[in-house]
Formats: C-alpha cells, sequence, structure tokens
C-alpha cells in the first residue's frame, strides 16, 4: 500500500491504518479505475447512505433506493408522517425514522 500512495513532494507514505479505514467505504465496480460511491459513516448503517455521481447529483441518496436524503427528510419536516414516507420509498418506518434524527443530530 505505501507504494502507491506517496506523497509526490516528499515521498512520505500515509498511515495504513488510517488510509484502510476510509477505504473500506468506497464501492468499486469491477473493471472500474475509480469508486463508484462512497458510504457516509454520519449515517445509521440501518440505512445506508451514500454519494452515488450516478444518482442524486451529487448529493447523498440511500443506498437501497436511490433518493435523496434531502427528498425524504423535506417531507418528514413539512409534517409527513414516517409511515407515508416509508411507504413512498420503499422502506421501513424505522429506517425513516433512523434517517431523519441522524439529519437533525448533523444540523445541531
Amino acid at each position: 500500500m505505501g507504494g502507491d500512495l506517496r506523497r509526490a513532494r516528499d515521498g512520505q507514505v500515509p498511515i495504513k491504518e488510517v488510509v484502510s479505514d476510509y477505504l473500506r467505504h468506497l464501492t468499486w465496480e469491477p473493471g472500474e479505475d475509480f469508486p463508484s460511491s462512497l458510504r457516509l459513516r454520519q449515517y445509521p448503517q440501518s440505512v445506508p447512505v451514500v454519494i452515488d455521481p450516478r444518482f442524486g447529483h451529487g448529493l447523498p441518496v440511500v443506498a437501497a433506493n436511490r433518493v435523496t436524503v434531502k427528498a425524504i427528510t423535506d417531507l418528514w419536516e413539512a409534517g409527513e408522517t414516517v409511515e407515508d414516507i416509508a411507504y413512498d420509498y420503499d422502506m421501513t418506518p424505522e429506517q425513516v425514522d433512523a434517517l431523519c434524527r441522524a439529519v437533525v443530530h448533523l444540523a445541531a
């Protein structure tokens, strides 16, 4: 790993454990040179949220349905019930609740 990741100007090698921790959140498609998505760790494990340039125009999306987190939280903030949102986006009410709570926590 150190041979692949060196700072060009002085050859400094990154700490393998730190880089490995970040790299495990990337998804790579077979045969591709670049990762296809990045899982965002600040969201709950029960609702994996990713940045995927193919979906959401660079905004965080729910990995399972590719709906932007903003679309879900906008409905929740407008007063929609978690049950209705869950039904609309093929999620469980628990997932919608966990996602919305995570966004509120991140905003605080």
